[in-house]
């Protein structure tokens, strides 16, 4: 693949067709070939804005959280997704990534989880600043379990579920395909969470998943299947979600105060 340049440069509006022709572009975008580039304008319409740089596809993208169960909106950085991408398809060897990779990928989360509760009516980022604080004290697998816990909770807000459907309804709006013109940087937040509610029974003796699976956490905690790797995909699907629902909060409030007669400037304050 090749950059050439941003298609975009000097526009302030597209057309869904522009977004889908330009994204396909974006996504050339190597920063370790082709050196440092500002985020175009209008790339966070359609893209994470964690992918800039990393060279990967949307379809590449959603491949690592469709079949690994690999969170990839809003974290990792982009340099972690590139090793993600050119990594071996094994499962193992992605998660040898996140491992290797692991400081980087923390240090992204913190940054990435609100620094106070102020406005939220959730323990959410209280929850979220202690699980990266066992895991910056060196308690991974504890880490993992409470984010796996967080995680579950949040997803039914952010994919807006109703509770009484369960899991199968999770399943149903995580399975979506990402549509290159409709906003698929927000479907692919939902994409790993269709991994995870595999079915698996216990006392059918049925084997474990190969990626991280709620079922078997929850059902029978073996140690060898929450491993480094899956604890960290579970911190880091926890902090995307986390992060997809305090943009929501964002824009509703952008909106409410913009119908209320507030403007631009009055609402830059306003926070979640």
């Amino acid at each position: 693949m090749t950059y050439s340049g941003d298609p975009s440069a000097g526009k302030t509006s597209a057309s869904l067709k522009e977004l889908e022709e330009w994204g396909d572009q974006w996504d050339k975008y190597d920063a370790s070939l082709d050196g440092p580039q500002p985020v175009p304008y209008l790339y966070s319409w359609v893209r994470q804005r964690n992918w800039w740089g990393s060279g990967a596809t949307l379809s590449q993208l959603h491949a690592l959280a469709r079949d690994h169960g690999i969170p990839v909106a809003w974290v990792p950085p982009a340099d972690v997704i590139r090793d993600l991408v050119q990594a071996d398809d094994q499962h193992e060897a992605k998660l040898d990534v996140l491992v290797a990779r692991q400081e980087q990928i923390r240090i992204a989360c913190r940054r990435t989880v609100p620094e106070n509760s102020d406005g939220w009516h959730t323990d959410y980022p209280e929850t979220a600043r202690r699980v990266l604080a066992a895991w910056g004290d060196g308690h991974l697998l504890a880490a993992g379990c409470l984010a796996l816990a967080a995680a579950e909770d949040i997803m039914f807000v952010v994919a807006d579920v109703d509770r009484g459907k369960k899991y199968a309804g999770l399943k149903s709006a995580a399975a979506l395909e990402p549509h290159p013109q409709f906003w698929p940087q927000d479907q692919v937040v939902l994409t790993p969470i269709e991994p995870l509610f595999h079915q698996y029974f216990p006392e059918r003796d049925d084997p474990l998943p190969q990626n991280l699976s709620r079922h078997a956490v929850m059902h029978r905690l073996p140690l060898e299947h929450m491993n480094d790797g899956h604890c960290i995909v579970a911190i880091m699907l926890m902090v995307s979600l986390l992060a997809e629902l305090e943009w929501h909060i964002i824009q509703e409030q952008a909106e409410a105060w913009y119908e209320s007669g507030g403007t631009e400037e009055d609402g830059v304050q306003y926070e979640p």
